[in-house]
């Protein structure tokens, strides 16, 4: 049953509609279907009782109705991003966290030097990974579960709420297939999607992540492996690769830093490599900008060698 009142999440909807000026784009600020956000536009102007949009051929812009309602959704969602913020750092408390969302494909090889400094510079933090968040980190740190999201993009120009959310570059990250030493294909230069036909692949998730593999290599070409094991330990995969098992992708900041095992080479993809660029992404109004930030430098530090 609709509800007949509006929630965060139209208000939500009507700020990154502003933004993208077309639902499909709308739909990526804030990671969800495009289904999901045509769903959410249809219960808001039923609520309301008014369209919302305007559309001028491919463009979607806002009524009249929607700017009024987007003037409140801008006051109200950076007032209560805001008083999130206060309510979780109120002085007094004996430690604070730093709430950090990231995938669990991500390289955690800056934590240690992450705590380091912290320790240092801010000893009433504490640095949380919340481990709930790892599925859709943008979603959490948007509904305010935690402080800055780690996430990856192949564009260096990151699509977000921008009136809401900023961004900070970290790294340029590569992807590498991972082979067994004694693979037939492991003195080619580089791997094509072609070269996993028929190939075990395994991964940590055996339902495709937006921004990895699956999306960025294999569905350009039409080809996918033709036997899929999800391991979820990515530690577990690189000994499952070196025993002859199958093969994978991974990034060169995790390979480098944080597994080296041996029995296992890495090739390139595709002629030219293909890369992916990581960023913190954290609320505009956030009161721990400069824990934020010290967090991106040393994170941005572990992946200085690639």
């Amino acid at each position: 049953m609709l509800d007949n009142k509006l929630t965060i999440k139209h208000l939500e909807m009507i700020h990154a509609m502003d933004s993208a000026e077309s639902l499909t784009k709308a739909a990526d600020l804030l990671n969800i279907s495009q289904p999901a956000i045509s769903s959410r536009l249809h219960d808001a102007e039923k609520i309301l009782g008014t369209a919302l949009v305007q559309r001028r051929g491919r463009r979607l812009n806002l009524s009249p109705a929607g700017q009024l309602l987007l003037r409140s959704a801008q006051t109200i969602l950076a007032d209560l991003a805001s008083v999130e913020s206060e309510l979780r750092n109120l002085p007094g408390q004996s430690e604070q966290q730093l709430r950090i969302a990231m995938p669990q494909y991500a390289s955690f090889s800056w934590l240690p030097a992450a705590v380091t400094a912290f320790e240092k510079q801010f000893p009433a933090f504490a640095l949380e990974i919340v481990s709930e968040a790892s599925v859709r980190p943008l979603d959490a740190v948007s509904r305010g579960d935690v402080d800055v999201a780690l996430i990856s993009s192949p564009s260096p120009d990151l699509q977000i709420d921008r009136s809401r959310l900023e961004s900070e570059l970290l790294i340029r990250d590569e992807f590498l297939a991972l082979l067994p030493e004694g693979h037939a294909k492991a003195r080619k230069p580089f791997l094509t999607a072609d070269d996993f036909v028929g190939e075990t692949y395994i991964t940590n998730s055996a339902v495709p992540e937006r921004n990895r593999e699956y999306e960025l290599f294999f569905q350009p070409n039409s080809v996918y492996p033709e036997r899929v094991v999800q391991v979820g330990f990515t530690g577990a995969i690189m000994k499952l690769v070196a025993a002859g098992i199958g093969s994978t992708i991974i990034t060169r900041w995790i390979i480098d830093a944080d597994l080296q095992v041996s029995g296992v080479v890495d090739k390139r993809l595709n002629e030219n490599g293909l890369y992916v660029n990581w960023f913190a992404v954290f609320p505009v109004q956030s009161t721990v900008k400069n824990q934020i930030r010290e967090l991106c430098k040393v994170i941005a530090s572990s992946g200085d060698r690639q």
